[in-house]
């Protein structure tokens, strides 16, 4: 009967963690990218005065879930990243950037001019190709909605 007990409490408490697409994070962002990261970082610390802002990049740091994508068929190395900092998320989701690597080691951000609002998630390479890349899906909120980009020559637009 304890046995039981605590097999079926394990199994609430494994139910009731939030999944926060830890796996699709690496260890580190590469240093690059929190370069090209570095204006949100320090509009983000902006907000704390004093002994509060002791610590902020590192708070902004850990709410930053991405995972790496091939935006080519010759393999160009892009992150799709998903902020999840106070003030970059809505009812619609949280701001989606995606990082292209440069060949001189940098990355450019692509997705728009701003980013976009979604969910890491929710964001999907598709197989057809537009002008070299491949096109990205979001599929939105309601689970059925769903926006394509395509490569415009410098960055990703939505149709």
């Amino acid at each position: 009967m304890i046995h039981k007990a605590a097999c079926l409490i394990a199994l609430i408490a494994c139910c009731c963690v939030p999944l926060r697409a830890g796996t699709a994070r690496p260890e580190r962002l590469p240093r690059a990218l929190l370069r090209a990261l570095a204006q949100d970082e320090a509009d983000y610390c902006d907000q704390y005065l004093g002994s509060y802002r002791n610590g902020c990049q590192q708070k902004f740091r850990s709410n930053l879930l991405w995972h790496h994508v091939v935006l080519t068929p010759s393999g160009d190395n892009a992150i799709v990243l998903e902020n999840h900092n106070m003030g970059a998320c809505g009812s619609a989701g949280c701001t989606i950037y995606v990082f292209l690597r440069q060949p001189n080691g940098g990355y450019l951000q692509v997705l728009g001019t701003q980013g976009n609002v979604g969910s890491l998630e929710r964001i999907s390479v598709l197989p057809t190709l537009t002008k070299g890349y491949f096109d990205l899906q979001k599929t939105w909120a309601d689970g059925k909605t769903k926006s394509v980009f395509s490569w415009d020559g410098l960055r990703y637009i939505e149709h």
